[in-house]
């Protein structure tokens, strides 16, 4: 990593593209992308800069601005309540896999059980761009306490509320979370200190995926599954009391006139792409609308399924002819996606890639504790025990490609393909469960395993592969594409699976349930046990059947994602090379 010999500061790459110094509208200075310090990985140098020359920073004014690395208390209590809010907004979903049958069946609504996941991961990955880019007017304090705000409130309304509508306000309010961290935590401390701080704040995901199932299992079994939603309660406080406290408005130069300056910047506010990030949501909303409802509450070739899928494809087009406009213009407002990356096989490869990755991966996640609970009649607990092996070898995969890749010098493209692999034989075998017995099988432990390794590598792999292949302007815009098309494949994957599921019980079932006691195991699945003894077995299997035929599914989804790594192919695939960065010379916080 170079460093600056005028300033003193380093040279990391912004999470949008911007110019190379501070802003003076901005009052928030470079927002570094995650980079290590100490061993960097081989990319190609970064494009010239494009920013419109009308909203370039004044030089007297860059030349005396000065970075303030947080240290002391300020920083513990930065990485605390970094650390917390993360882990609460990470842990929304894996809490909620094993305490979904209870929610659903407390609503009445077991036939809309992925609605209360994909409710949540629509508003998360819609905003997580449109957090990130008021930032840059509004500061990182202020939006880090608003998305905390916005997911603490919405949690408690979760929690108190007949229905689930308040979870997706509660998905913008841990977007804001996810997206302010990831720009923060480089921004806090000098780059020999960003391995570190990186590992800290990324072992949330670690943990969130390990303690969210036995947690919510734990308070399922034993409380409400209101508890879920009210512990985010102080939890958030704690997190916004402590962010508040340790970060200045002006973060991360502590210069707050200049941060109150930029607040009536009207050419800042004009950076921001609400066209573009309104179009997105509309159409990732009408699309998951359709792939939801069709053979649920319309029928497939109904008008209102018909012009859903419709319109979310006119609405797909309109985004893409806006972006692209936006992106051969030299205007101030900056597109949500360049579109000179789809230039780029590479790009497209690890967008793909991750796409179809999340369909199976949020699949797995979600869908195992509902089979285990539904077919198996174990608790949420329960359910969330026989998770471990898929939960905690999918970190493990990751923590160990970050060995093989750094430390090893394997090429991250066999990272990804032995983790593509592994993960089409596990999703396949997982598939092959036997749906006759309603005994949890001892070989899906080994399918979990299998499972977990291949997600741990593929997720991890793909972000670190982004750092060489991807110019280093484009290296932050690049990764959070990536991630937000990983979660969106997770949220039309927990759709398609809706649909199977339902489409399966209702055609299959129709034949030896009358229609209320279909009605009735449709709202909640815990009225199976009310159904006389020969008929609990059959419907289980006919669920057991279901789960399985969604798998087979996801099969599809993996091979697919097995193959998209063709477009990443190379004769001499790229290796992570080490380099040296000086240490930063710019003053610490007291």
């Amino acid at each position: 990593m170079d460093a600056s010999p005028s300033s003193g500061e380093p040279k990391t790459p912004s999470p949008f593209p911007r110019d190379p110094e501070p802003d003076v509208d901005l009052g928030q200075g470079d927002k570094d992308a995650v980079h290590n310090g100490s061993g960097a990985l081989s990319r190609p140098e970064a494009a010239t800069n494009t920013t419109p020359a009308d909203i370039r920073p004044l030089d007297v004014v860059t030349q005396t601005r000065q970075k303030v690395y947080h240290t002391g208390w300020r920083l513990h209590a930065l990485t605390a309540g970094l650390c917390l809010s993360l882990l609460l907004s990470t842990l929304e979903t894996t809490i909620v896999s094993t305490s979904l049958v209870s929610i659903v069946d407390h609503l009445q609504g077991f036939d809309r059980a992925s609605w209360i996941v994909t409710s949540y991961l629509l508003t998360y990955t819609g905003f997580l761009i449109i957090f990130a880019k008021l930032s840059d007017i509004l500061g990182c304090k202020l939006m880090l306490v608003s998305g905390i705000t916005l997911f603490t409130i919405f949690s408690i309304a979760c929690g108190a509320s007949e229905s689930m509508l308040p979870l997706a306000l509660q998905g913008m309010g841990g977007s804001g979370i996810y997206s302010l961290s990831t720009i923060m935590v480089p921004l806090m401390v000098p780059p020999s200190k960003y391995a570190t701080y990186i590992a800290i704040v990324t072992s949330v995901f670690a943990i969130s995926s390990v303690l969210g199932p036995l947690l919510g299992g734990a308070i399922t079994d034993n409380t409400t599954w209101r508890w879920v939603f009210y512990l985010n309660g102080p939890g958030g406080a704690l997190a916004a009391a402590l962010v508040g406290l340790a970060v200045p408005f002006g973060f991360p130069y502590g210069d707050s006139t200049t941060f109150f300056r930029s607040l009536v910047s009207e050419k800042r506010w004009k950076r921001i792409d609400l066209l573009g990030a309104t179009i997105s949501l509309a159409a990732s909303t009408l699309l998951i609308f359709a792939l939801q409802q069709g053979g649920v509450e319309y029928a497939w070739n109904s008008g209102a399924i018909i012009s859903t899928f419709v319109l979310s494809g006119v609405l797909w087009l309109a985004f893409i002819a806006w972006e692209r406009r936006l992106s051969g213009r030299n205007g101030v407002c900056e597109p949500i996606f360049p579109w000179r990356l789809t230039s780029n096989r590479f790009v497209v490869g690890l967008l793909l890639n991750g796409f179809l990755t999340g369909f199976p991966f949020m699949a797995a996640i979600i869908n195992i504790p509902q089979r285990l609970q539904t077919v198996n009649s174990t608790t949420a607990i329960g359910a969330g025990l026989r998770m471990l092996p898929l939960l905690l070898l999918s970190p493990v995969a990751s923590a160990l490609s970050g060995v093989l890749i750094t430390k090893l010098k394997v090429p991250p493209l066999y990272v990804l393909t032995l983790g593509g692999v592994l993960q089409v034989i596990g999703v396949g075998l997982f598939s092959s469960l036997d749906s006759t017995t309603l005994k949890v099988p001892d070989a899906q432990y080994g399918y979990q395993v299998i499972m977990g390794l291949g997600f741990g590598f593929n997720l991890a792999t793909i972000l670190m592969m982004a750092t060489i292949i991807v110019p280093e302007n484009d290296l932050a815009v690049t990764m959070g594409a990536v991630t937000q098309t990983r979660v969106l494949g997770g949220t039309i994957g927990l759709a398609v699976c809706s649909a199977l599921l339902i489409d399966h019980i209702r055609a299959q079932a129709s034949a030896i349930l009358t229609p209320a006691e279909l009605a009735s195991i449709l709202s909640s699945s815990g009225n199976i046990a009310l159904l006389p003894p020969d008929k609990q077995y059959e419907t289980r299997v006919i669920f057991a059947e279901a789960y399985s035929r969604q798998m087979r599914v996801m099969l599809y989804f993996s091979l697919a994602a097995l193959f998209s790594i063709l477009l990443l192919f190379e004769k001499k695939p790229r290796r992570a090379v080490t380099t040296t960065t000086e240490e930063d010379t710019t003053r610490p916080s007291s």
